[in-house]
């Protein structure tokens, strides 16, 4: 049997265009309110729930078969996804306008397997520390009982945007 999945997603120049001249912890708070676009990685695998502080985001993330690898179970790179998505918005809510980030380093441990048999999980991430241009942030996945799926490490590097961005170092 097959299946068929279509998803829609947002012209991402309309995503940076309406984030323009704010903060990150701004465009991440219109994220969540549905006020801006998400980015189109989210509707991919299918991420949904924002929750937005300072330092801190998390998402939920129901496990599909569309997910599956070979044996059944999601895909180790869908759920490094879904943890590097949340690590990533975590860092950006630490950032002033003008400023952007990349990762660096992306460190993942799998503890116990996820299928759809899983129910709905969350992804939460926090910055653990915060320097001038790089910055490392922690996550985890975990269930409602918050059973342990796989956690996460990484660390990532800020610059000034081109458009709009301020001086290296500046943040």
């Amino acid at each position: 049997m097959e299946y068929t999945r279509t998803y829609t997603w947002h012209d991402t120049d309309e995503l940076m265009a309406k984030g323009l001249g704010l903060s990150g912890l701004e465009v991440m708070q219109r994220i969540a309110r549905r006020e801006i676009p998400g980015p189109p990685v989210g509707r991919l695998i299918g991420v949904a729930g924002l929750e937005v502080e300072k330092g801190k985001v998390g998402v939920g993330f129901e496990p599909q078969p569309f997910h599956y690898n070979s044996l059944g179970t999601v895909h180790g790179g869908v759920i490094a996804t879904a943890l590097d998505i949340v690590l990533g918005s975590a860092v950006q809510t630490t950032l002033k306008a003008g400023y952007g980030f990349t990762t660096l380093t992306l460190e993942l441990k799998y503890h116990r397997a996820v299928s759809a048999k899983s129910g709905k999980l969350k992804a939460i991430a926090e910055v653990v520390t915060r320097g001038r241009d790089i910055v490392t942030a922690e996550a985890k996945l975990v269930d409602a009982r918050e059973r342990l799926f796989a956690t996460a490490t990484s660390t990532l590097m800020i610059f000034a945007l081109p458009v709009g961005g301020g001086e290296p170092g500046d943040t």
